[in-house]
């Protein structure tokens, strides 16, 4: 079956239980992201339970294939719920997944975990769609870039928890930036609010988000200051990747927020080569399409592929569990991260 774009946020926070097998796609891999995330906490009770949640990519589906299968009928060791999250480009190593869904609604596979399956943008003519929507026991779910009006709706809840509103002038300039990536939307309103301060921190009556205060942490900015140190390392330039972060962070940049612009360049790579790694891809993505920009992204996009991508990925993934879990400085945490995937790049490049 299929969810409706009204329904999909519903979907995910409060799961049917005879929904066994979830597909949740699309362009925008932020809200994708997003909405993957909000399922495995509405079925698990504790997210970071290895015994309980089972990571799979498409490179895991393709040099085994029965993994998915086995994966599906393992019992939790701890008696509670289980989940097996996938995550894929494209249709890339899908066969395993149509065998499970076609199994579950012919009866013929009773597995003892929900699936999730998440991916990149998915034509209507694909194996994927096409075995999930016509199932009674699995859903697709649809992740398309942001309306303004859903954008607005976004930015005013994550403010209202925060005691802050937005002016209107600001609300006209800013908004419209954000379109496109609901990653980057949410991590720019973070910013905003971290802009502003706490509410305990903030002098009376300095709740208005102002057209001076998004200039000051413009998203173009941000995005520019990013990629100084999003380049480097992944190219493999150690030095410049070590100085560039050292620089963000000491300029009050957000440790979490070079992560999270870092997963979303691992996913903007892994979409492009999905779509063929040609102009074409390029542009669907996003990715700068002329000069110095375009040509370090090609660098990158020859470097990170397969296997590679995957492992950063999965680096990335860990990384921020860690920052979450350990009450490690995230600072520290992510520059050991960056130089890492720096160092693979350098071997990977010689």
């Amino acid at each position: 079956m299929k969810a409706s774009a009204r329904e999909a946020d519903a979907r995910v926070k409060n799961p049917d239980p005879s929904i066994r097998a979830y597909l949740i796609y699309g362009p925008d891999r932020g809200l994708t992201h997003e909405r993957a995330q909000t399922l495995v906490r509405a079925i698990l009770e504790d997210p970071d339970d290895p015994f309980a949640l089972t990571q799979l990519t498409e490179e895991d589906l393709k040099s085994d294939p029965a993994g998915l299968a086995d994966a599906m009928a393992a019992l939790s060791l701890t008696g509670g719920k289980r989940l097996v999250r996938v995550r894929l480009t494209g249709e890339t190593g899908s066969g395993p997944i149509i065998e499970i869904i076609k199994g579950l609604e012919s009866g013929s596979e009773t597995a003892e975990a929900v699936l999730l399956v998440e991916s990149g943008d998915l034509t209507p003519r694909g194996k994927l769609r096409k075995t999930f929507e016509p199932a009674k026991k699995a859903i697709t779910i649809a992740c398309y870039a942001d309306t303004s009006h859903s954008l607005e709706s976004l930015c005013e809840s994550m403010l209202k928890v925060e005691g802050l509103q937005l002016a209107r002038e600001a609300r006209t300039e800013w908004l419209p930036r954000l379109e496109g990536d609901r990653a980057l939307a949410r991590g720019e309103i973070e910013k905003l609010i971290l802009y502003k301060g706490l509410r305990s921190q903030r002098a009376e009556g300095d709740d208005t988000i102002t057209r001076e205060d998004v200039e000051a942490v413009a998203a173009d900015q941000g995005e520019a200051q990013l990629d100084a140190v999003l380049a480097p390392t992944l190219l493999g330039l150690l030095a410049k990747a070590d100085s560039a972060y050292h620089r963000s962070i000491t300029a009050g940049g957000s440790a979490v927020g070079i992560l999270r612009a870092l997963q979303r360049r691992l996913d903007q790579l892994g979409a492009v080569h999905a779509a063929g790694g040609n102009e074409g891809a390029m542009a669907r993505s996003g990715a700068p399409r002329y000069g110095p920009q375009a040509d370090a992204f090609k660098r990158q996009l020859s470097l990170w592929r397969g296997r590679r991508l995957e492992h950063a990925r999965q680096l990335a993934f860990d990384a921020e569990r860690a920052v979450k879990r350990s009450g490690a400085p995230a600072e520290a945490l992510v520059g050991d991260l960056l130089l890492r995937l720096a160092r693979g790049a350098a071997q990977m490049g010689r």
